[in-house]
């Protein structure tokens, strides 16, 4: 057999310890306790609130139908009852709509999204657990509220829509 060459032993070393660095890495890097690991979730939140910082939507972009009151910012309905509100085509790219649940009026309550803009994805949340911003992109979006609580109830249900 042929003499290992110092040029080849350097070679050789300098493979083994790549590997052995690169084994080391992912096994000390990949673990799900890792204090770097993040989820993409709240990266994507992070940078578009740093980044679009979309702008609200006003009480003259909302159309309220039949069945409901708006004042002050606040969707109020009978229990039992739907609502349909239009939040109408803008200029502006993105607007934030708030769906902010109000704690003294804490009935059941379903809000089914549906924007205008293709390609869309509607969102529904049945019921609505807590309170969400959601984009509404500049075609505008159709937003369907129906309180839950049983039609004996006075107090109904209030969805506050427009920042304080």
């Amino acid at each position: 057999m042929p003499e290992l060459k110092p040029i080849h032993a350097v070679l050789i070393l300098v493979i083994v310890a790549i590997v052995a660095l690169y084994v080391l890495g992912v096994g000390f890097g990949a673990t799900s306790e890792s204090p770097r690991r993040t989820k993409p979730s709240e990266t994507a939140q992070k940078l578009r609130e740093r980044f679009v910082k979309p702008r609200a939507v006003t009480a003259e972009e909302l159309d309220v139908g039949t069945g409901c009151t708006f004042t002050k910012g606040i969707l109020s309905l009978r229990g039992a009852a739907s609502c349909q509100v239009d939040v109408k085509a803008s200029d502006t790219k993105v607007r934030s709509l708030s769906l902010e649940l109000i704690p003294e009026v804490a009935a059941p309550m379903k809000v089914e999204l549906t924007p205008r803009g293709k390609p869309s994805v509607p969102a529904t949340f049945d019921p609505l657990k807590e309170s969400k911003a959601v984009d509404v992109m500049e075609e505008g979006a159709g937003l369907k509220v129906t309180c839950e609580a049983p039609p004996q109830v006075a107090s109904g249900c209030a969805l506050r829509l427009l920042p304080q």
